[in-house]
């Protein structure tokens, strides 16, 4: 019931509505990713994720794990994990205020 609960959060980190603030562009995305990141959803877990140069993406948070792929379309960071989406895409704008870079339901600090 805890890996269901999880991976239904994950999922819908991926695809609920963005958050305000200054969305970021094209190049200071590449700027970010690749990169290792302690991503924090909904507030309430944290979630360890390495982006690889090759496009793959590893996440573990306690017990849970999982991987994927990640990519850069327009301004948008879109990834799709193997379980926690079951492969399906979700794309997402990000925004900074300050340190803190916001998605769809997550945010980390850079």
């Amino acid at each position: 019931m805890k890996a269901l609960l999880f991976s239904v959060l994950i999922a819908t980190a991926a695809l609920s509505a963005p958050v305000k603030a200054d969305t970021l562009s094209q190049g200071e995305l590449r700027k970010l990713f690749p990169g290792s990141y302690v991503v924090n959803i909904f507030g309430r877990w944290a979630l360890n994720v390495r982006m690889a140069p090759n496009g793959v993406i590893t996440g573990k948070a306690g017990n849970f794990a999982d991987k994927g792929r990640w990519s850069i379309e327009g301004n948008q960071l879109c990834i799709a994990w193997s379980s926690w989406t079951s492969g399906k895409k979700g794309c997402s704008t990000l925004t900074r205020n300050g340190q803190k870079i916001s998605g769809r339901g997550f945010s980390f600090s850079v």
